[in-house]
């Protein structure tokens, strides 16, 4: 329903941002991940719809934000993570203001180094509802 609005949107924001934007499964960003700073979206998950002609749909999104950690001190790490965690909540503030949306919920995030890639990033993952209507 609003799959593709909702991806067209994140990905917008994200290359707005400066990140090189990539959506697909998980499993592939270690062979598609080649610029950073970089943002994979994993495919949003449909969780509930309600109505008929006209109702919300509620998808799971889940979002990685990247940095090539290598070259970062235990200092530098904190001060990317900070940096992407602060993105990401940008991000998910102007996903709000699409016409499309109606709230985001349960917005989390971690921090984590080498999570997806060989290249040794440090990266902050966002999960949130992010609820629609049509």
């Amino acid at each position: 329903m609003n799959r593709n609005k909702l991806i067209n949107a994140i990905e917008s924001i994200a290359t707005a941002g400066g990140y090189n934007f990539q959506t697909d499964v998980e499993a592939l960003a270690p062979h598609r991940t080649s610029a950073y700073p970089a943002m994979w979206l994993a495919p949003p998950k449909f969780e509930s719809m309600s109505g008929r002609n006209h109702g919300k749909v509620i998808y799971s999104v889940k979002l990685h934000a990247v940095c090539d950690g290598l070259k970062y001190s235990t200092a530098g790490r904190n001060t990317a993570w900070t940096m992407m965690e602060s993105d990401l909540l940008n991000l998910f503030s102007q996903l709000s203001e699409e016409d499309f949306v109606v709230a985001i919920e349960q917005l989390k995030m971690q921090h984590s180094c080498s999570t997806m890639t060989n290249h040794g990033e440090v990266a902050t993952t966002a999960t949130a509802n992010v609820i629609t209507f049509f």
